[in-house]
């Protein structure tokens, strides 16, 4: 886990609060790493007895969402950055950013307000957009999947990235969404998650593993797909929106066009 943690009183930076933070994270891991093999199970089959609080909102995270392939696992990041943000709320400092290796949860008092990049692609260090965040804006979480990251992915997208109000839901649902843009096609190739990882929480469930030249119509095919999915999370309450990116194709839900603005050139 690489994760980077701010707080701030105002203008004024609080290193001590982020060292006790990261200290506070290894906690975390420790929670999950003890019920690890129960969490990657599909969450219908989850027991959420005898289970502390992250593991439980790593399970509530995906049960919201509600893919059957999902398993808790697929909110672990956004989860272990909720976490973290939410150990720093309770110093009462006025602006909070924990970035967990691009899953970030932020915690913003009244006044406040910061910008995050958008990328097109997660193999890509280069940010085209910008997500504006104000206190009021009911963002608390903002993650970033596709073909490439950290995960795997079922569909095609090379990056999506949700807005929600907590950092573990807008994880789930980023995963679930770039799920959904899969469309069977020659130039997609699938395999079996555990032919790359043996120790996957996907086991028996085929991932994409290259995409190759699709035509402008397929893409714009597989785009509405995965606008859709998004329009229902949405639409109950569950995030706020996305944004997502098909071969250089990128697609809006409505609500969070709001919040979305074009890097200057």
């Amino acid at each position: 886990m690489r994760m980077t943690i701010e707080a701030y009183d105002g203008s004024r930076p609080r290193t001590d609060l982020c060292l006790k933070a990261a200290k506070h994270s290894i906690g975390i891991l420790c929670e999950i790493a003890a019920v690890q093999e129960r969490l990657k199970a599909p969450h219908t089959k989850f027991a959420t007895h005898s289970v502390s609080l992250v593991p439980f909102r790593m399970w509530e995270a995906v049960h919201v969402v509600g893919d059957t392939d999902l398993t808790p696992m697929a909110a672990v990041a956004g989860a272990i950055a909720d976490a973290t943000a939410n150990f720093l709320q309770e110093f009462g400092v006025s602006k909070i950013i924990v970035n967990n290796g691009g899953d970030i949860a932020i915690r913003l008092t009244e006044g406040e307000h910061i910008n995050v990049g958008i990328r097109s692609d997660v193999n890509s260090q280069r940010i085209e957009r910008l997500m504006s965040v104000n206190w009021n804006s009911g963002i608390g979480g903002i993650c970033t999947s596709g073909l490439g990251g950290r995960s795997f992915t079922r569909g095609v997208a090379s990056a999506v990235t949700v807005a929600a109000g907590y950092c573990a839901i807008a994880d789930a649902a980023a995963t679930a969404i770039a799920n959904s843009t899969f469309i069977p096609h020659e130039g997609v190739i699938r395999r079996p998650a555990e032919w790359t990882d043996p120790d996957t929480d996907l086991a028996g469930l085929e991932v994409t593993r290259e995409v190759g030249n699709l035509s402008e119509e397929f893409v714009e095919r597989c785009l509405w797909k995965g606008l859709a999915k998004a329009d229902v999370l949405s639409e109950n309450g569950i995030i706020i929106g996305a944004v997502i990116t098909i071969k250089g194709k990128t697609g809006f839900s409505e609500q969070i066009k709001p919040f979305v603005s074009e890097m200057d050139s």
